[in-house]
């Protein structure tokens, strides 16, 4: 027998109505039986899904309970493995004074909302979630590990009807974007499309001090202020073109092949070779002192 235990991280709203709430001890029974085999997994076995939310966390329990036919114990030998099992509450940031604050990310509550922050036990896969609620509307702002993933976008950040989605019976709004070296998952139900106004009213109060990240992609990092964000452009075989800006500057980074022949500054890491333009030639000194972080694999 084999268990599976799969934490998906704090709910949202474009997730949430697959997972059913419940209360611990949590146990397997026929009603979880899968009605074919699994993807990945032994068509010869027989297997038990089962999707919980527990304390606001998604978590998908799957049990392989070995070869056909059912074994007459099989429940009863899951259930007393995930009779121990056990979730970490979230630490709770409570608004003070119509504001909620949190690792320099703030949000101001106009009169009729409230809000908190949740930060998890593990904050790997979610730094830390906000919630606001007014009504029928309920905002999820999901701080996600690491910094630069989704489009950047400046703050205020808009929700747009493009933005919505049917789920479940629900309007749902989600936008995945970067900016101040965060990256974000936001997502709101609301009980119209017209909420959206109101939403985006509230969203105009949100702040992110900038914080530095690092841009990694075709093997190459490189450590970038809070105030910079970075495009990428692979071309055929990730001998990319990236175009770094910053406050009244621009970088283009050129990997150059094997061979390409150069016609500006040339930087060398671990073998390969990258040219570099700077507009404007002022701002040579302040790209400079980034590009020193610019690291590489090599081919």
């Amino acid at each position: 027998m084999h268990l599976i235990v799969w934490d998906y991280g704090r709910s949202v709203p474009y997730l949430t109505g697959n997972f059913t709430p419940i209360r611990l001890p949590l146990a397997l029974g026929r009603r979880d039986l899968s009605s074919g085999p699994l993807e990945g997994f032994s068509s010869h076995d027989r297997y038990a899904v089962r999707s919980v939310l527990i304390g606001g966390e998604m978590l998908e329990v799957i049990a392989d309970l070995g070869p056909k036919p059912l074994a007459a114990n099989s429940f009863a030998r899951a259930n007393q493995v995930l009779a121990t099992l056990h979730v970490q509450p979230p630490r709770l940031v409570r608004a003070h004074n119509g504001r909620v604050e949190f690792d320099g990310v703030a949000l101001r509550l106009p009169p009729g909302w409230s809000g908190r922050i949740e930060i998890p036990a593990d904050p790997r896969a979610g730094q830390f979630v906000l919630r606001a609620d007014h009504g029928g509307i309920h905002l999820v702002l999901l701080q996600l590990g690491g910094g630069g993933g989704g489009a950047h976008a400046d703050l205020p950040i808009v929700l747009a009807t493009k933005n919505t989605f049917r789920h479940r019976g629900m309007t749902i709004a989600r936008r995945v974007f970067s900016t101040a070296g965060r990256s974000f998952d936001l997502s709101v139900a609301l009980p119209s499309p017209a909420a959206l106004g109101e939403t985006n009213r509230m969203l105009r109060t949100l702040t992110a001090k900038p914080r530095p990240w690092t841009f990694r992609s075709c093997d190459l990092t490189l450590r970038l202020p809070g105030t910079w964000r970075a495009a990428i452009n692979p071309r055929s075989g990730c001998y990319p073109i990236l175009t770094l800006s910053g406050p009244r500057l621009h970088v283009i980074l050129t990997e150059l092949r094997s061979g390409e022949p150069a016609h500006g500054r040339v930087l060398a890491r671990a073998g390969r070779r990258f040219e570099v333009d700077v507009q404007p030639p002022a701002a040579r000194q302040t790209a400079d002192a980034v590009l020193t972080s610019l690291r590489a694999k090599r081919r």
